[in-house]
């Protein structure tokens, strides 16, 4: 008796019948013959399910990175890596403050140096921390190009703030603690400032330059910094909904085509099953299931990210806002100094909207401050002919006076909401699902078993009919 186990050759259902068959003119209809032969149609069939296959060993592999990166672990890295462009951003705008408060006071001045080193303080953390970040960024080149741009712009700032210093007047060793901001400077540098008066309007030209460029310059790329860190989650979620798609739609279109090619050949032959195909299609589903494991925590992570990425946008908002608050901090004191042009630094805090509305209601907003005493006091200090309405106004802005202590609770207030919602995005990322190991590697050599299943299963059939 026959056995129907698959490996044994019968007849051909459909076998040419004896005799000649009318000739077809035409190479067109010989073509079209030959190709509905069973061994061509075995051929097509083996190199469709190849293709197949190795278009599934590619969505393997290449979903890994989409399908990792919404998990616990990568998205505490990527708000890690924006706690970093923070820590840059502010230090950068506290630099920036306190080196615009040097030149509003003479040389002489006890507070001077406190400021001195207030900025040189500031200026040396930042560039401690983009020395850390850029050791940590080695295998990101984008966000290595970003952290050096920032570095090579520090660098620029410094030198325009270090010209301001050495033109205002050199400061004692002893008050800056035997540490000198800038290097010496050389002779070519020390001659020719001038009358105290001259350097005071020199100084102060060569720190609004610096400030402009804090602005226009390092700080818009340490907040692309900040963007680009936080957006990294952002992009990847629209990114692997693909290849979500992709890691499922794939391994099920492979392992129905093996179905089909089964069933044909079963049909075509009168074989119950082709050993070789059964295992590919044992493959394919064993595929199938290792994808879909190594993305079973992403729709969770999915229905939890729209929050997330409302938060981070928040995150994001109110860092701006601080940093409009110090840059606005500066144009006061740049205004207020031996500056050549204080409107222009008055319209510069203008378009910045910090003044408290005076119609806003019994709850001001908090990040906001009361603009009473610049407009009263501050502004027109310069074109002012009352005795010590300078000296007064400088003591209004710095230390104890109204305006800065309204700019300090401002700025309290702001950092302490940025912690807030550093909280926030940190719960929001731990709970986040745990990011599952993937299966991609594994899974493409499992493919490449059943390639060679559908190799040697149809190459058997094929042989059988030559």
């Amino acid at each position: 008796m026959a056995s129907h186990t698959g490996d044994e050759p019968e007849a051909d259902r459909t076998a040419p019948a004896t005799g000649p068959r009318p000739a077809r003119p035409g190479g067109t209809g010989q073509l079209r013959d030959t190709l509905r032969t069973t061994p061509a149609l075995i051929v097509l069939g083996g190199a469709v399910l190849l293709v197949a296959l190795a278009a599934t060993a590619a969505v393997a592999v290449k979903s890994r990175a989409p399908a990792t990166t919404l998990g616990e672990r990568s998205a505490a890295t990527a708000v890690d890596t924006s706690t970093t462009a923070r820590q840059i951003y502010q230090g950068l705008a506290d630099a920036d403050v306190a080196a615009s408060a040097v030149f509003l006071l003479p040389p002489t001045e006890d507070r001077r140096a406190s400021l001195v080193t207030a900025y040189d303080a500031s200026v040396h953390e930042v560039e401690r921390t983009l020395t850390d970040s850029m050791g940590n960024a080695v295998g990101d080149p984008d966000r290595l190009t970003r952290l050096a741009t920032i570095a090579a712009r520090l660098k620029v700032y410094r030198g325009v703030v270090c010209a301001a210093l050495r033109v205002a007047g050199p400061l004692p060793a002893a008050a800056t603690g035997n540490r000198q901001p800038c290097p010496t400077a050389g002779a070519a540098e020390q001659a020719g400032t001038g009358s105290p008066a001259a350097r005071a309007v020199l100084a102060s030209a060569y720190a609004r330059e610096a400030s402009h460029y804090m602005s226009t310059e390092l700080l818009t790329a340490a907040q692309g910094l900040w963007n680009y860190d936080t957006r990294l989650l952002l992009d990847a979620r629209a990114d692997a909904r693909g290849w979500l798609a992709a890691s499922v739609v794939v391994p099920l279109a492979t392992l129905a085509a093996l179905l089909v090619v089964q069933v044909w050949l079963h049909r075509r032959t009168r074989r119950r099953l082709n050993a070789g195909l059964l295992l590919a299609s044992v493959s394919a589903a064993a595929v199938l299931a290792m994808l879909v494991s190594s993305w079973w925590h992403w729709p969770a992570a999915d229905r939890g990210f729209p929050e997330l990425e409302r938060a981070i946008d928040a995150q994001s908002a109110t860092q701006q806002r601080l940093g409009s608050l110090l840059a606005g901090r500066a144009d006061v004191y740049l205004g207020l100094g031996a500056s050549v042009d204080p409107a222009g630094h008055k319209a510069d805090f203008d378009r910045r909207d910090l003044c408290l509305d005076p119609a806003g209601g019994a709850a001001p907003a908090r990040d906001r401050i009361d603009c009473t005493a610049l407009e009263e006091t501050v502004w027109p200090a310069r074109q002012s002919r009352t005795p010590d309405a300078f000296r007064g106004a400088v003591d209004t802005v710095l230390g104890g006076g109204s305006a800065g202590q309204a700019f300090v609770a401002a700025e309290g207030h702001l950092l302490t909401d940025l912690t807030t919602r550093n909280e926030e995005v940190s719960r929001m990322v731990s709970d986040l699902p745990e990011t599952r190991r993937h299966l991609g590697a594994a899974a493409a050599w499992v493919t490449l078993l059943a390639a060679a299943g559908v190799v040697a299963g149809l190459r058997q059939r094929y042989l059988e009919y030559q």
